[in-house]
């Protein structure tokens, strides 16, 4: 009996690593998941990608199953032809990595890059929130903030491998100063870790909020779900912070759609879980 024709598709993230195995139907049929920070410099990361993937064609989860090709989504500044990954503000051990390059050797099968938001907006077009909608905006929340557009069916990519980053258009002339080195981008008022270290900053002003406890015994614990879950409960604090956030995607969110007349805007990553 043949066995079905899959891919497998990595996203490398800030935080997590997160690789599934997926019919050509767009059907997943096992998922897996790691901490960015075990593999923490580029020759551990390429080590440890490799061994995952080829662990990953030997799992129970894909028996009766056949690898045909496997793609990487990363945050960042991507060179697809090249197999190169220029730039990625929250993952410092791709910044001037050669992936393909270096896995191709290793790895038994085609190899793709790609940027992460790209393939997130890609994704909702074809199987997702976007569907029908041929002018669309996808935006990924999570430790940074990515975007894609999707323009006249197509994804649109713009020169030099950089196009869509709705996470550094400005919203605070003067505000933060953001890992890409312009100040007050979206990324510092919107993502999780931007907002995860806003809300200690204030806490360390003396903010009312029930955090506080936390902050002053295991400050390492407060992360972006912990705001999400004191905001549940009408923290001040933490409603505060989501207010920051949701006033900070709203003014990209209006000048995109503005500026190229889009008919659906697709929010995703943890983060939305607010």
């Amino acid at each position: 009996m043949a066995k079905k024709p899959v891919v497998l598709g990595l996203d490398l993230g800030g935080t997590n690593i997160r690789w599934a195995v997926v019919s050509r139907q767009g059907e997943i049929l096992g998922k897996w998941e790691k901490r960015t920070a075990d593999l923490p410099d580029q020759d551990s990361l390429i080590n440890g990608l490799a061994e995952m993937m080829l662990a990953t064609a030997e799992d129970d989860q894909t028996k009766g199953a056949e690898i045909q090709a496997a793609g990487f989504g990363i945050p960042g500044r991507i060179l697809p032809r090249e197999g190169l990954v220029a730039f990625s503000p929250n993952v410092p051990a791709l910044n001037n990595c050669p992936l393909i390059p270096s896995l191709k050797p290793r790895l038994p099968w085609p190899l793709t890059l790609e940027n992460d938001a790209n393939l997130f907006a890609l994704g909702e077009h074809w199987r997702g929130a976007g569907r029908g909608h041929d002018q669309m905006l996808g935006i990924t929340l999570g430790t940074g903030v990515g975007g894609g557009l999707i323009i006249n069916g197509a994804l649109w990519q713009g020169a030099g491998g950089t196009s869509a980053e709705v996470g550094h258009l400005t919203i605070e002339p003067e505000g933060e100063k953001c890992n890409c080195g312009n100040r007050g981008c979206l990324e510092t008022m919107a993502s999780a870790a931007w907002t995860v270290k806003w809300v200690k900053k204030e806490l360390n002003k003396g903010a009312s909020s029930w955090l506080r406890e936390l902050w002053e015994t295991e400050p390492e614990a407060i992360v972006g779900e912990t705001l999400v879950t004191a905001a549940r409960m009408r923290d001040p604090l933490a409603l505060k912070a989501f207010e920051r956030v949701g006033q900070s995607l709203a003014i990209a969110i209006a000048d995109v759609v503005l500026l190229l007349g889009l008919s659906r805007v697709v929010l995703g990553g943890r983060f939305t879980r607010a």
